[in-house]
């Protein structure tokens, strides 16, 4: 039955394909609703947020901020605390979620310190593990693949991640840069040279650390699904089945660093675009894991193509096309991506708009000028995002009001809108601040 369900949907164009997601959200199969109430309210928010990402007028503008920081302290407890105990991650996403009644639910997730702990995890730090116990997680800027080896990243990029990247990014995996490529195991003849280097003392000691590593992780997801489960029952949906990354983050962040793939554009172009192109299907396959039923969109963050970061020409050049193909690719599967814009994209508005299929994607802005992205994308994409973190933090109640109505006039003109914060809630804003941002939704998000 299985594969006749696989065969049924390769037969399926885009369109059909994203369609038939939609519906299988909004029917919430398998869901035991806590109520009748509930299931009400599930779908009414599914839909809410459907209408809106294919630039349709919903009931009212949907509402769904990201808490960062905020939720955590809120409730009385550190970000180290709620990495390193489920119970306390899963509390504050299941009162988080009941007091503020946005449209989408404060999922419980997080990240498990113990994991990254067991990992001895380089490319971050995290709350109490390099930097205060309140504070959010920092990149660690670096080089984690030299210049040279482009060629060895591009001709394999399983084995360079297993035995050249990892060892690099944690430090118990150290001892596998003397595993073989798995595809050496050909034959019988090829067998007990190249699987010989699992039976290693070192290399089974970095396995065993990183099967503990999984067995920790594994555990705090069994630990908080119930909790995501129970949040569905009680009329919460979740807003997003995947995420992936723009090839050129994805290189940039992970592997050359800012500086190294800034010097790569002038340096080495033609080398960073073929690797782009090898990055690309696997960030499509990346982003297209989420199961039907779940909402189809799929969260891209945008690091280094905000204004400034490069030029239009490089832009142009080096970030858009990969991206662009990530996009498509996305689309075919019938998967909506969700591009969140950091920083500013005023000047990338028209270079992106020209390309972008209508109805098919998010644009989650930060600082980007909403009066503008909606002139030029207001036609082709939905628009989601743009009040401002420091807005809430600093602000008056009356001012975010006042800044909601506006952005609602807007951006929410005609439909295609949803309201988020451009960033994170930080730790310790205004409480009365979230609430009239909640409140104004409400109040002037309505269409007739």
């Amino acid at each position: 039955m299985a594969n006749k369900a696989e065969e049924s949907w390769k037969t399926l164009t885009p369109d059909e394909k994203l369609q038939r997601r939609f519906q299988a959200w909004l029917a919430a199969d398998g869901i035991n609703f806590v109520s009748p109430d509930a299931a009400r309210d599930y779908k009414a928010r599914a839909k809410r947020f459907a209408d809106a990402m294919q630039l349709k007028k919903p009931d009212r503008v949907p509402i769904n901020p990201s808490f960062g920081g905020f939720a955590a302290g809120y409730f009385g407890y550190t970000e180290r605390e709620v990495m390193y105990d489920a119970d306390k991650a899963a509390d504050v996403a299941l009162r988080g979620t009941l007091e503020f009644q946005t449209d989408g639910k404060m999922a419980a997730g997080g990240a498990p310190g113990r994991v990254y702990d067991l990992l001895d995890y380089k490319l971050f730090s995290w709350p109490g593990h390099g930097v205060g116990e309140n504070a959010g997680w920092q990149f660690n800027e670096g080089e984690y693949m030299t210049p040279d080896e482009y060629d060895d990243f591009i001709q394999d990029p399983s084995d360079y991640w297993m035995t050249v990247h990892l060892p690099r990014i944690f430090g118990v995996a150290q001892p596998l840069t003397q595993l073989m490529p798995a595809v050496y195991i050909i034959e019988q003849m090829h067998v007990v040279a190249n699987i010989s280097r699992y039976g290693l003392p070192e290399v089974q000691a970095a396995l065993e650390k990183m099967m503990e590593a999984g067995r920790e992780a594994l555990a705090w997801q069994q630990k908080l699904a119930p909790v995501n489960k129970k949040l569905d029952e009680m009329g919460f949906p979740t807003l997003q089945s995947g995420q992936c990354y723009a090839p050129f983050d994805f290189l940039g962040d992970a592997l050359r660093g800012t500086r190294g793939i800034i010097t790569d554009m002038y340096r080495q172009p033609d080398k960073l675009l073929e690797a782009l192109e090898r990055a690309t299907p696997i960030m499509i396959k990346m982003g297209s894991a989420g199961r039907l039923g779940t909402c189809p969109m799929v969260s891209i963050p945008l690091h280094k193509g905000a204004d400034g970061f490069m030029s239009d020409t490089q832009f142009k050049k080096f970030y858009w096309p990969s991206l662009l193909k990530v996009i498509q690719g996305l689309n075919k599967e019938g998967l909506m991506p969700r591009l969140f814009a950091e920083g500013g994209y005023n000047s990338r508005l028209e270079v992106v708009q020209k390309d972008l299929p209508k109805g098919k994607t998010v644009w989650h802005f930060d600082y980007t000028d909403m009066a503008r992205a909606k002139e030029v994308l207001g036609d082709v994409a939905c628009l989601m995002g743009n009040v401002p973190g420091g807005l809430i933090f600093t602000g008056t109640p009356q001012e975010v009001d006042a800044y909601c109505k506006d952005l609602i006039k807007v951006a929410g003109k005609g439909g295609g809108y949803i309201m988020a914060t451009g960033v994170g809630i930080g730790r310790g804003a205004k409480v009365e601040n979230i609430r009239a941002m909640i409140n104004a939704v409400k109040k002037y998000g309505v269409y007739a």
